[in-house]
């Protein structure tokens, strides 16, 4: 994780989130080879619970899940919080883990997400994609999030130029929240017809 990513979040815990509530936060793509230098250092408060997820056991990882696109191994609704740094570039179909974001976090939940806009490859194993302020609206709209902020920070000490993108789940009982869980319904319903084969 390069500094500005890292500062970037420090600026989004200290705008966003309070450390007198009780919050369980969950890191996409968290494995850090660098044990003095990721997320999980500054999301440390006292009421807090900082979850880290990726592919792989590793450095700051709590939650290891088999397949990117459907964490069967997190129940709906489990996080207040969910951030990510540096990861989304390399997946290759992020608007399914978009889904699955909005699964997992809880009605009125905050995202923070910080990609890189601009620099060299540098695959893990996938290098797929530079995001400007345009595509971190898209996927904010994509999920039916409300965006609270969207930037792109230019550097020239910095090849990333890391765009971010905080956003908001409706609160619960809103249309949006309805039409979400019955969209997740119908799915799930779906899914059970087909494994049934009838």
């Amino acid at each position: 994780m390069h500094r500005s990513s890292y500062n970037r979040m420090k600026y989004f815990k200290e705008n966003y989130l309070n450390p007198n509530d009780e919050l369980k936060i969950l890191d996409i793509g968290s494995f850090d080879k660098e044990e003095d230098y990721n997320y999980g250092l500054i999301l440390n408060e006292k009421k807090w619970t900082y979850h880290g997820l990726d592919l792989k056991e590793g450095n700051n990882v709590h939650v290891v899940v088999e397949n990117p696109y459907d964490w069967k191994e997190i129940a709906d609704e489990t996080y207040d919080v969910i951030i990510s740094g540096q990861a989304f570039e390399h997946i290759e179909y992020f608007w399914l883990t978009l889904e699955q974001v909005k699964r997992v976090l809880k009605p009125g939940g905050l995202i923070c997400f910080i990609v890189p806009s601009s620099g060299p490859v540098h695959r893990n194993p996938y290098d797929c994609y530079r995001f400007q302020q345009d595509g971190m609206k898209a996927m904010a709209k994509y999920i039916n999030f409300t965006i609270l902020e969207t930037g792109t920070h230019q550097d020239e000490h910095n090849p990333w130029n890391d765009s971010h993108l905080i956003a908001k789940k409706p609160e619960s009982g809103t249309k949006e929240d309805l039409e979400y869980k019955i969209d997740n319904l119908e799915k799930k319903v779906d899914s059970i017809i087909s494994k049934l084969d009838i």
